[in-house]
């Protein structure tokens, strides 16, 4: 991407860059890009110009890297933020005594993990009964691809409440067409995402979290859960829907990271 950019917009080739010429890439990423993305694609073009400079083909000094290429400050993703068991609970109490669409949806995405565009997703067709006490979530993950999630028994008694109280059926093939979490401006227009982030974290603050809370911190919180219980790491990869296993690992490293800190857990005086 940086290369085109520099033979493309600005007609050059590498052995003539200049540390302005550095300065206008920055720019076009920062307005075009989130701040962390543009500051990954900053870093991996130092990387890449300070091993050019090594080998002779650019004249930029490293050191004027840190100034002309300099990347954006990026704030703390909320998304990394994980919840307590206690501060779930509250979220989930707060939905249950205010709407219980609501309700269901939170205990949905914690039930499965699931991302906030596949949860807008979610059909009424899509939980299948495939043996005694055993239900499958078919959910549409990225890049279409699709996994079966296993729902336990209590959140399945919920999801058919739920169902049964908007007038609908499980067997019913109209209804397996329909969204399983309409929005209040159409009964079979489903929710947005923004929507979804939007309920997340007015729950949020109704439960009196203070800190910075996503709806992939509720996913974040499974996988660490899941982590913490000694779960494989390919039960934690298959049931949420990672193709790269490196990106499961990171619910094992907080995992552990918490277990070094175990020591907060006993309150005894001493």
């Amino acid at each position: 991407m940086f290369l085109a950019y520099v033979r493309g917009d600005l007609g050059k080739e590498l052995g003539h860059l200049t540390p302005e010429d550095l300065s206008f890439y920055r720019e076009s990423l920062i307005s075009a890009y989130a701040p962390a993305t543009a500051a990954k694609k900053l870093t991996t073009m130092r990387r890449f110009l300070t091993f050019a400079y090594m080998g002779g083909v650019t004249t930029i000094n490293p050191e004027a890297l840190k100034f002309f290429a300099k990347s954006p400050r990026v704030q703390q993703d909320p998304s990394y933020n994980i919840l307590t068991e206690d501060e779930l609970s509250r979220m989930l109490n707060a939905a249950r005594q205010n709407n219980y669409r609501d309700y269901v949806l939170l205990a949905v995405m914690a039930g499965g993990g699931l991302r906030e565009a596949e949860i807008v997703e979610v059909k009424v067709g899509d939980f299948q009964e495939v043996g005694e006490d055993q239900v499958f979530l078919r959910v549409r993950g990225k890049g279409d691809k699709t996994r079966n999630v296993p729902v336990s028994p209590d959140l399945w008694k919920l999801v058919q409440r739920y169902v049964l109280l908007t007038e609908r059926s499980l067997t019913s093939r109209t209804d397996a067409r329909k969204p399983l979490f309409a929005s209040r401006e159409g009964r079979d227009k489903p929710l947005t995402t923004r929507m979804v982030r939007y309920l997340v974290k007015r729950y949020a603050n109704a439960a009196g979290i203070t800190k910075a809370i996503s709806p992939h911190s509720i996913r974040h919180t499974v996988g660490t859960n899941m982590a913490v219980n000694e779960a494989p790491l390919l039960i934690i990869q298959q049931f949420l829907g990672h193709e790269d296993p490196k990106t499961t690992m990171r619910y094992i490293r907080r995992a552990e990271e918490l277990a070094s800190r175990a020591y907060q857990y006993n309150t005894l005086p001493i």
